[in-house]
């Protein structure tokens, strides 16, 4: 079965690839534990790989040189997907959502001339756009609701999306007592909790963890989550009913506020305030 999963994954994503003269080949692995295709253009390389410990769809991106990709690899998307509990209705998903993220111009960049932002040696690649995508898997309603809000603000509420989109339906799933689902959100949340950033993982811990206040629920969300957020859910357990805040704007440098205070200077004396 992931044999025929990874294969349709890869042709969603070869169509989309060709059409901008990207050329496929399949990479014979030394790792038993992994399924590897490998997209090269002239300047930006792809590749599509399935480890099959982690039950982890992943998509890659890294630049070119003359000698090939760098091997410089980041992260573009990240699905689970189970062999025993997923059919080819999820890897469709999966090849469309990788297929759609190759077709956007926000990633069809040479990625050594992104910008870079300087971040902990902990923190993840995954941010909360990312995260959220992610739960399209369970919640395939949030994919119209991602659109709305990034089509309809400048900066992606990340605080208050989850707290309005994802959370409900987050209650309304363990409620429902569909234990395939809640074992998929619980991997999902575990998956995302190691890869995300530090704006990420306080959502899944905070904000979506901690609404959960019924014991059978908390008991059936564990019992596919890994240990690492396990932990971290048990951390959080002391934010409990503390305002989670979006985060503010930057202080003024040193710097800043001398050059404020140096224009308030100027329009005072020009005002004859002196």
């Amino acid at each position: 079965m992931i044999n025929k999963a990874f294969d349709i994954v890869n042709k969603k994503v070869e169509a989309a690839l060709s059409e901008q003269g990207f050329t496929t080949s399949s990479v014979p692995s030394t790792n038993p534990n992994e399924l590897v295709t490998l997209y090269t253009g002239e300047t930006t390389a792809y590749s599509v790989i399935y480890y099959k410990d982690k039950k982890h769809m992943v998509m890659r991106t890294c630049s070119m040189t003359e000698d090939g990709p760098d091997n410089e690899w980041k992260t573009v998307g990240t699905w689970m997907f189970d062999p025993a509990t997923d059919s080819e209705r999820e890897a469709e998903s999966i090849g469309n959502d990788f297929a759609e993220s190759v077709s956007s111009p926000k990633i069809t960049y040479a990625p050594k001339q992104q910008k870079k932002k300087k971040k902990n040696s902990d923190d993840g690649n995954g941010d909360p756009v990312f995260f959220s995508k992610r739960l399209v898997a369970v919640f395939p309603e949030l994919k119209d609701e991602i659109r709305a809000e990034e089509d309809g603000y400048e900066e992606f509420r990340a605080v208050t999306f989850t707290r309005a989109s994802i959370v409900p339906k987050v209650h309304e799933l363990l409620e429902s007592g569909d234990s395939k689902q809640i074992d998929k959100l619980s991997e999902i949340l575990s998956a995302q909790y190691s890869y995300g950033d530090i704006d990420t993982r306080p959502l899944i811990t905070i904000v979506i963890l901690n609404s959960i206040t019924d014991e059978s629920q908390k008991e059936a969300i564990r019992r596919e989550m890994s240990e690492d957020l396990q932990k971290a859910w048990k951390a959080a357990e002391k934010y409990r009913g503390k305002k989670v805040k979006p985060a503010k704007k930057k202080k003024q440098s040193f710097m800043q506020k001398m050059m404020a205070q140096s224009i308030e200077n100027q329009k005072a004396y020009s005002e004859g305030r002196f």
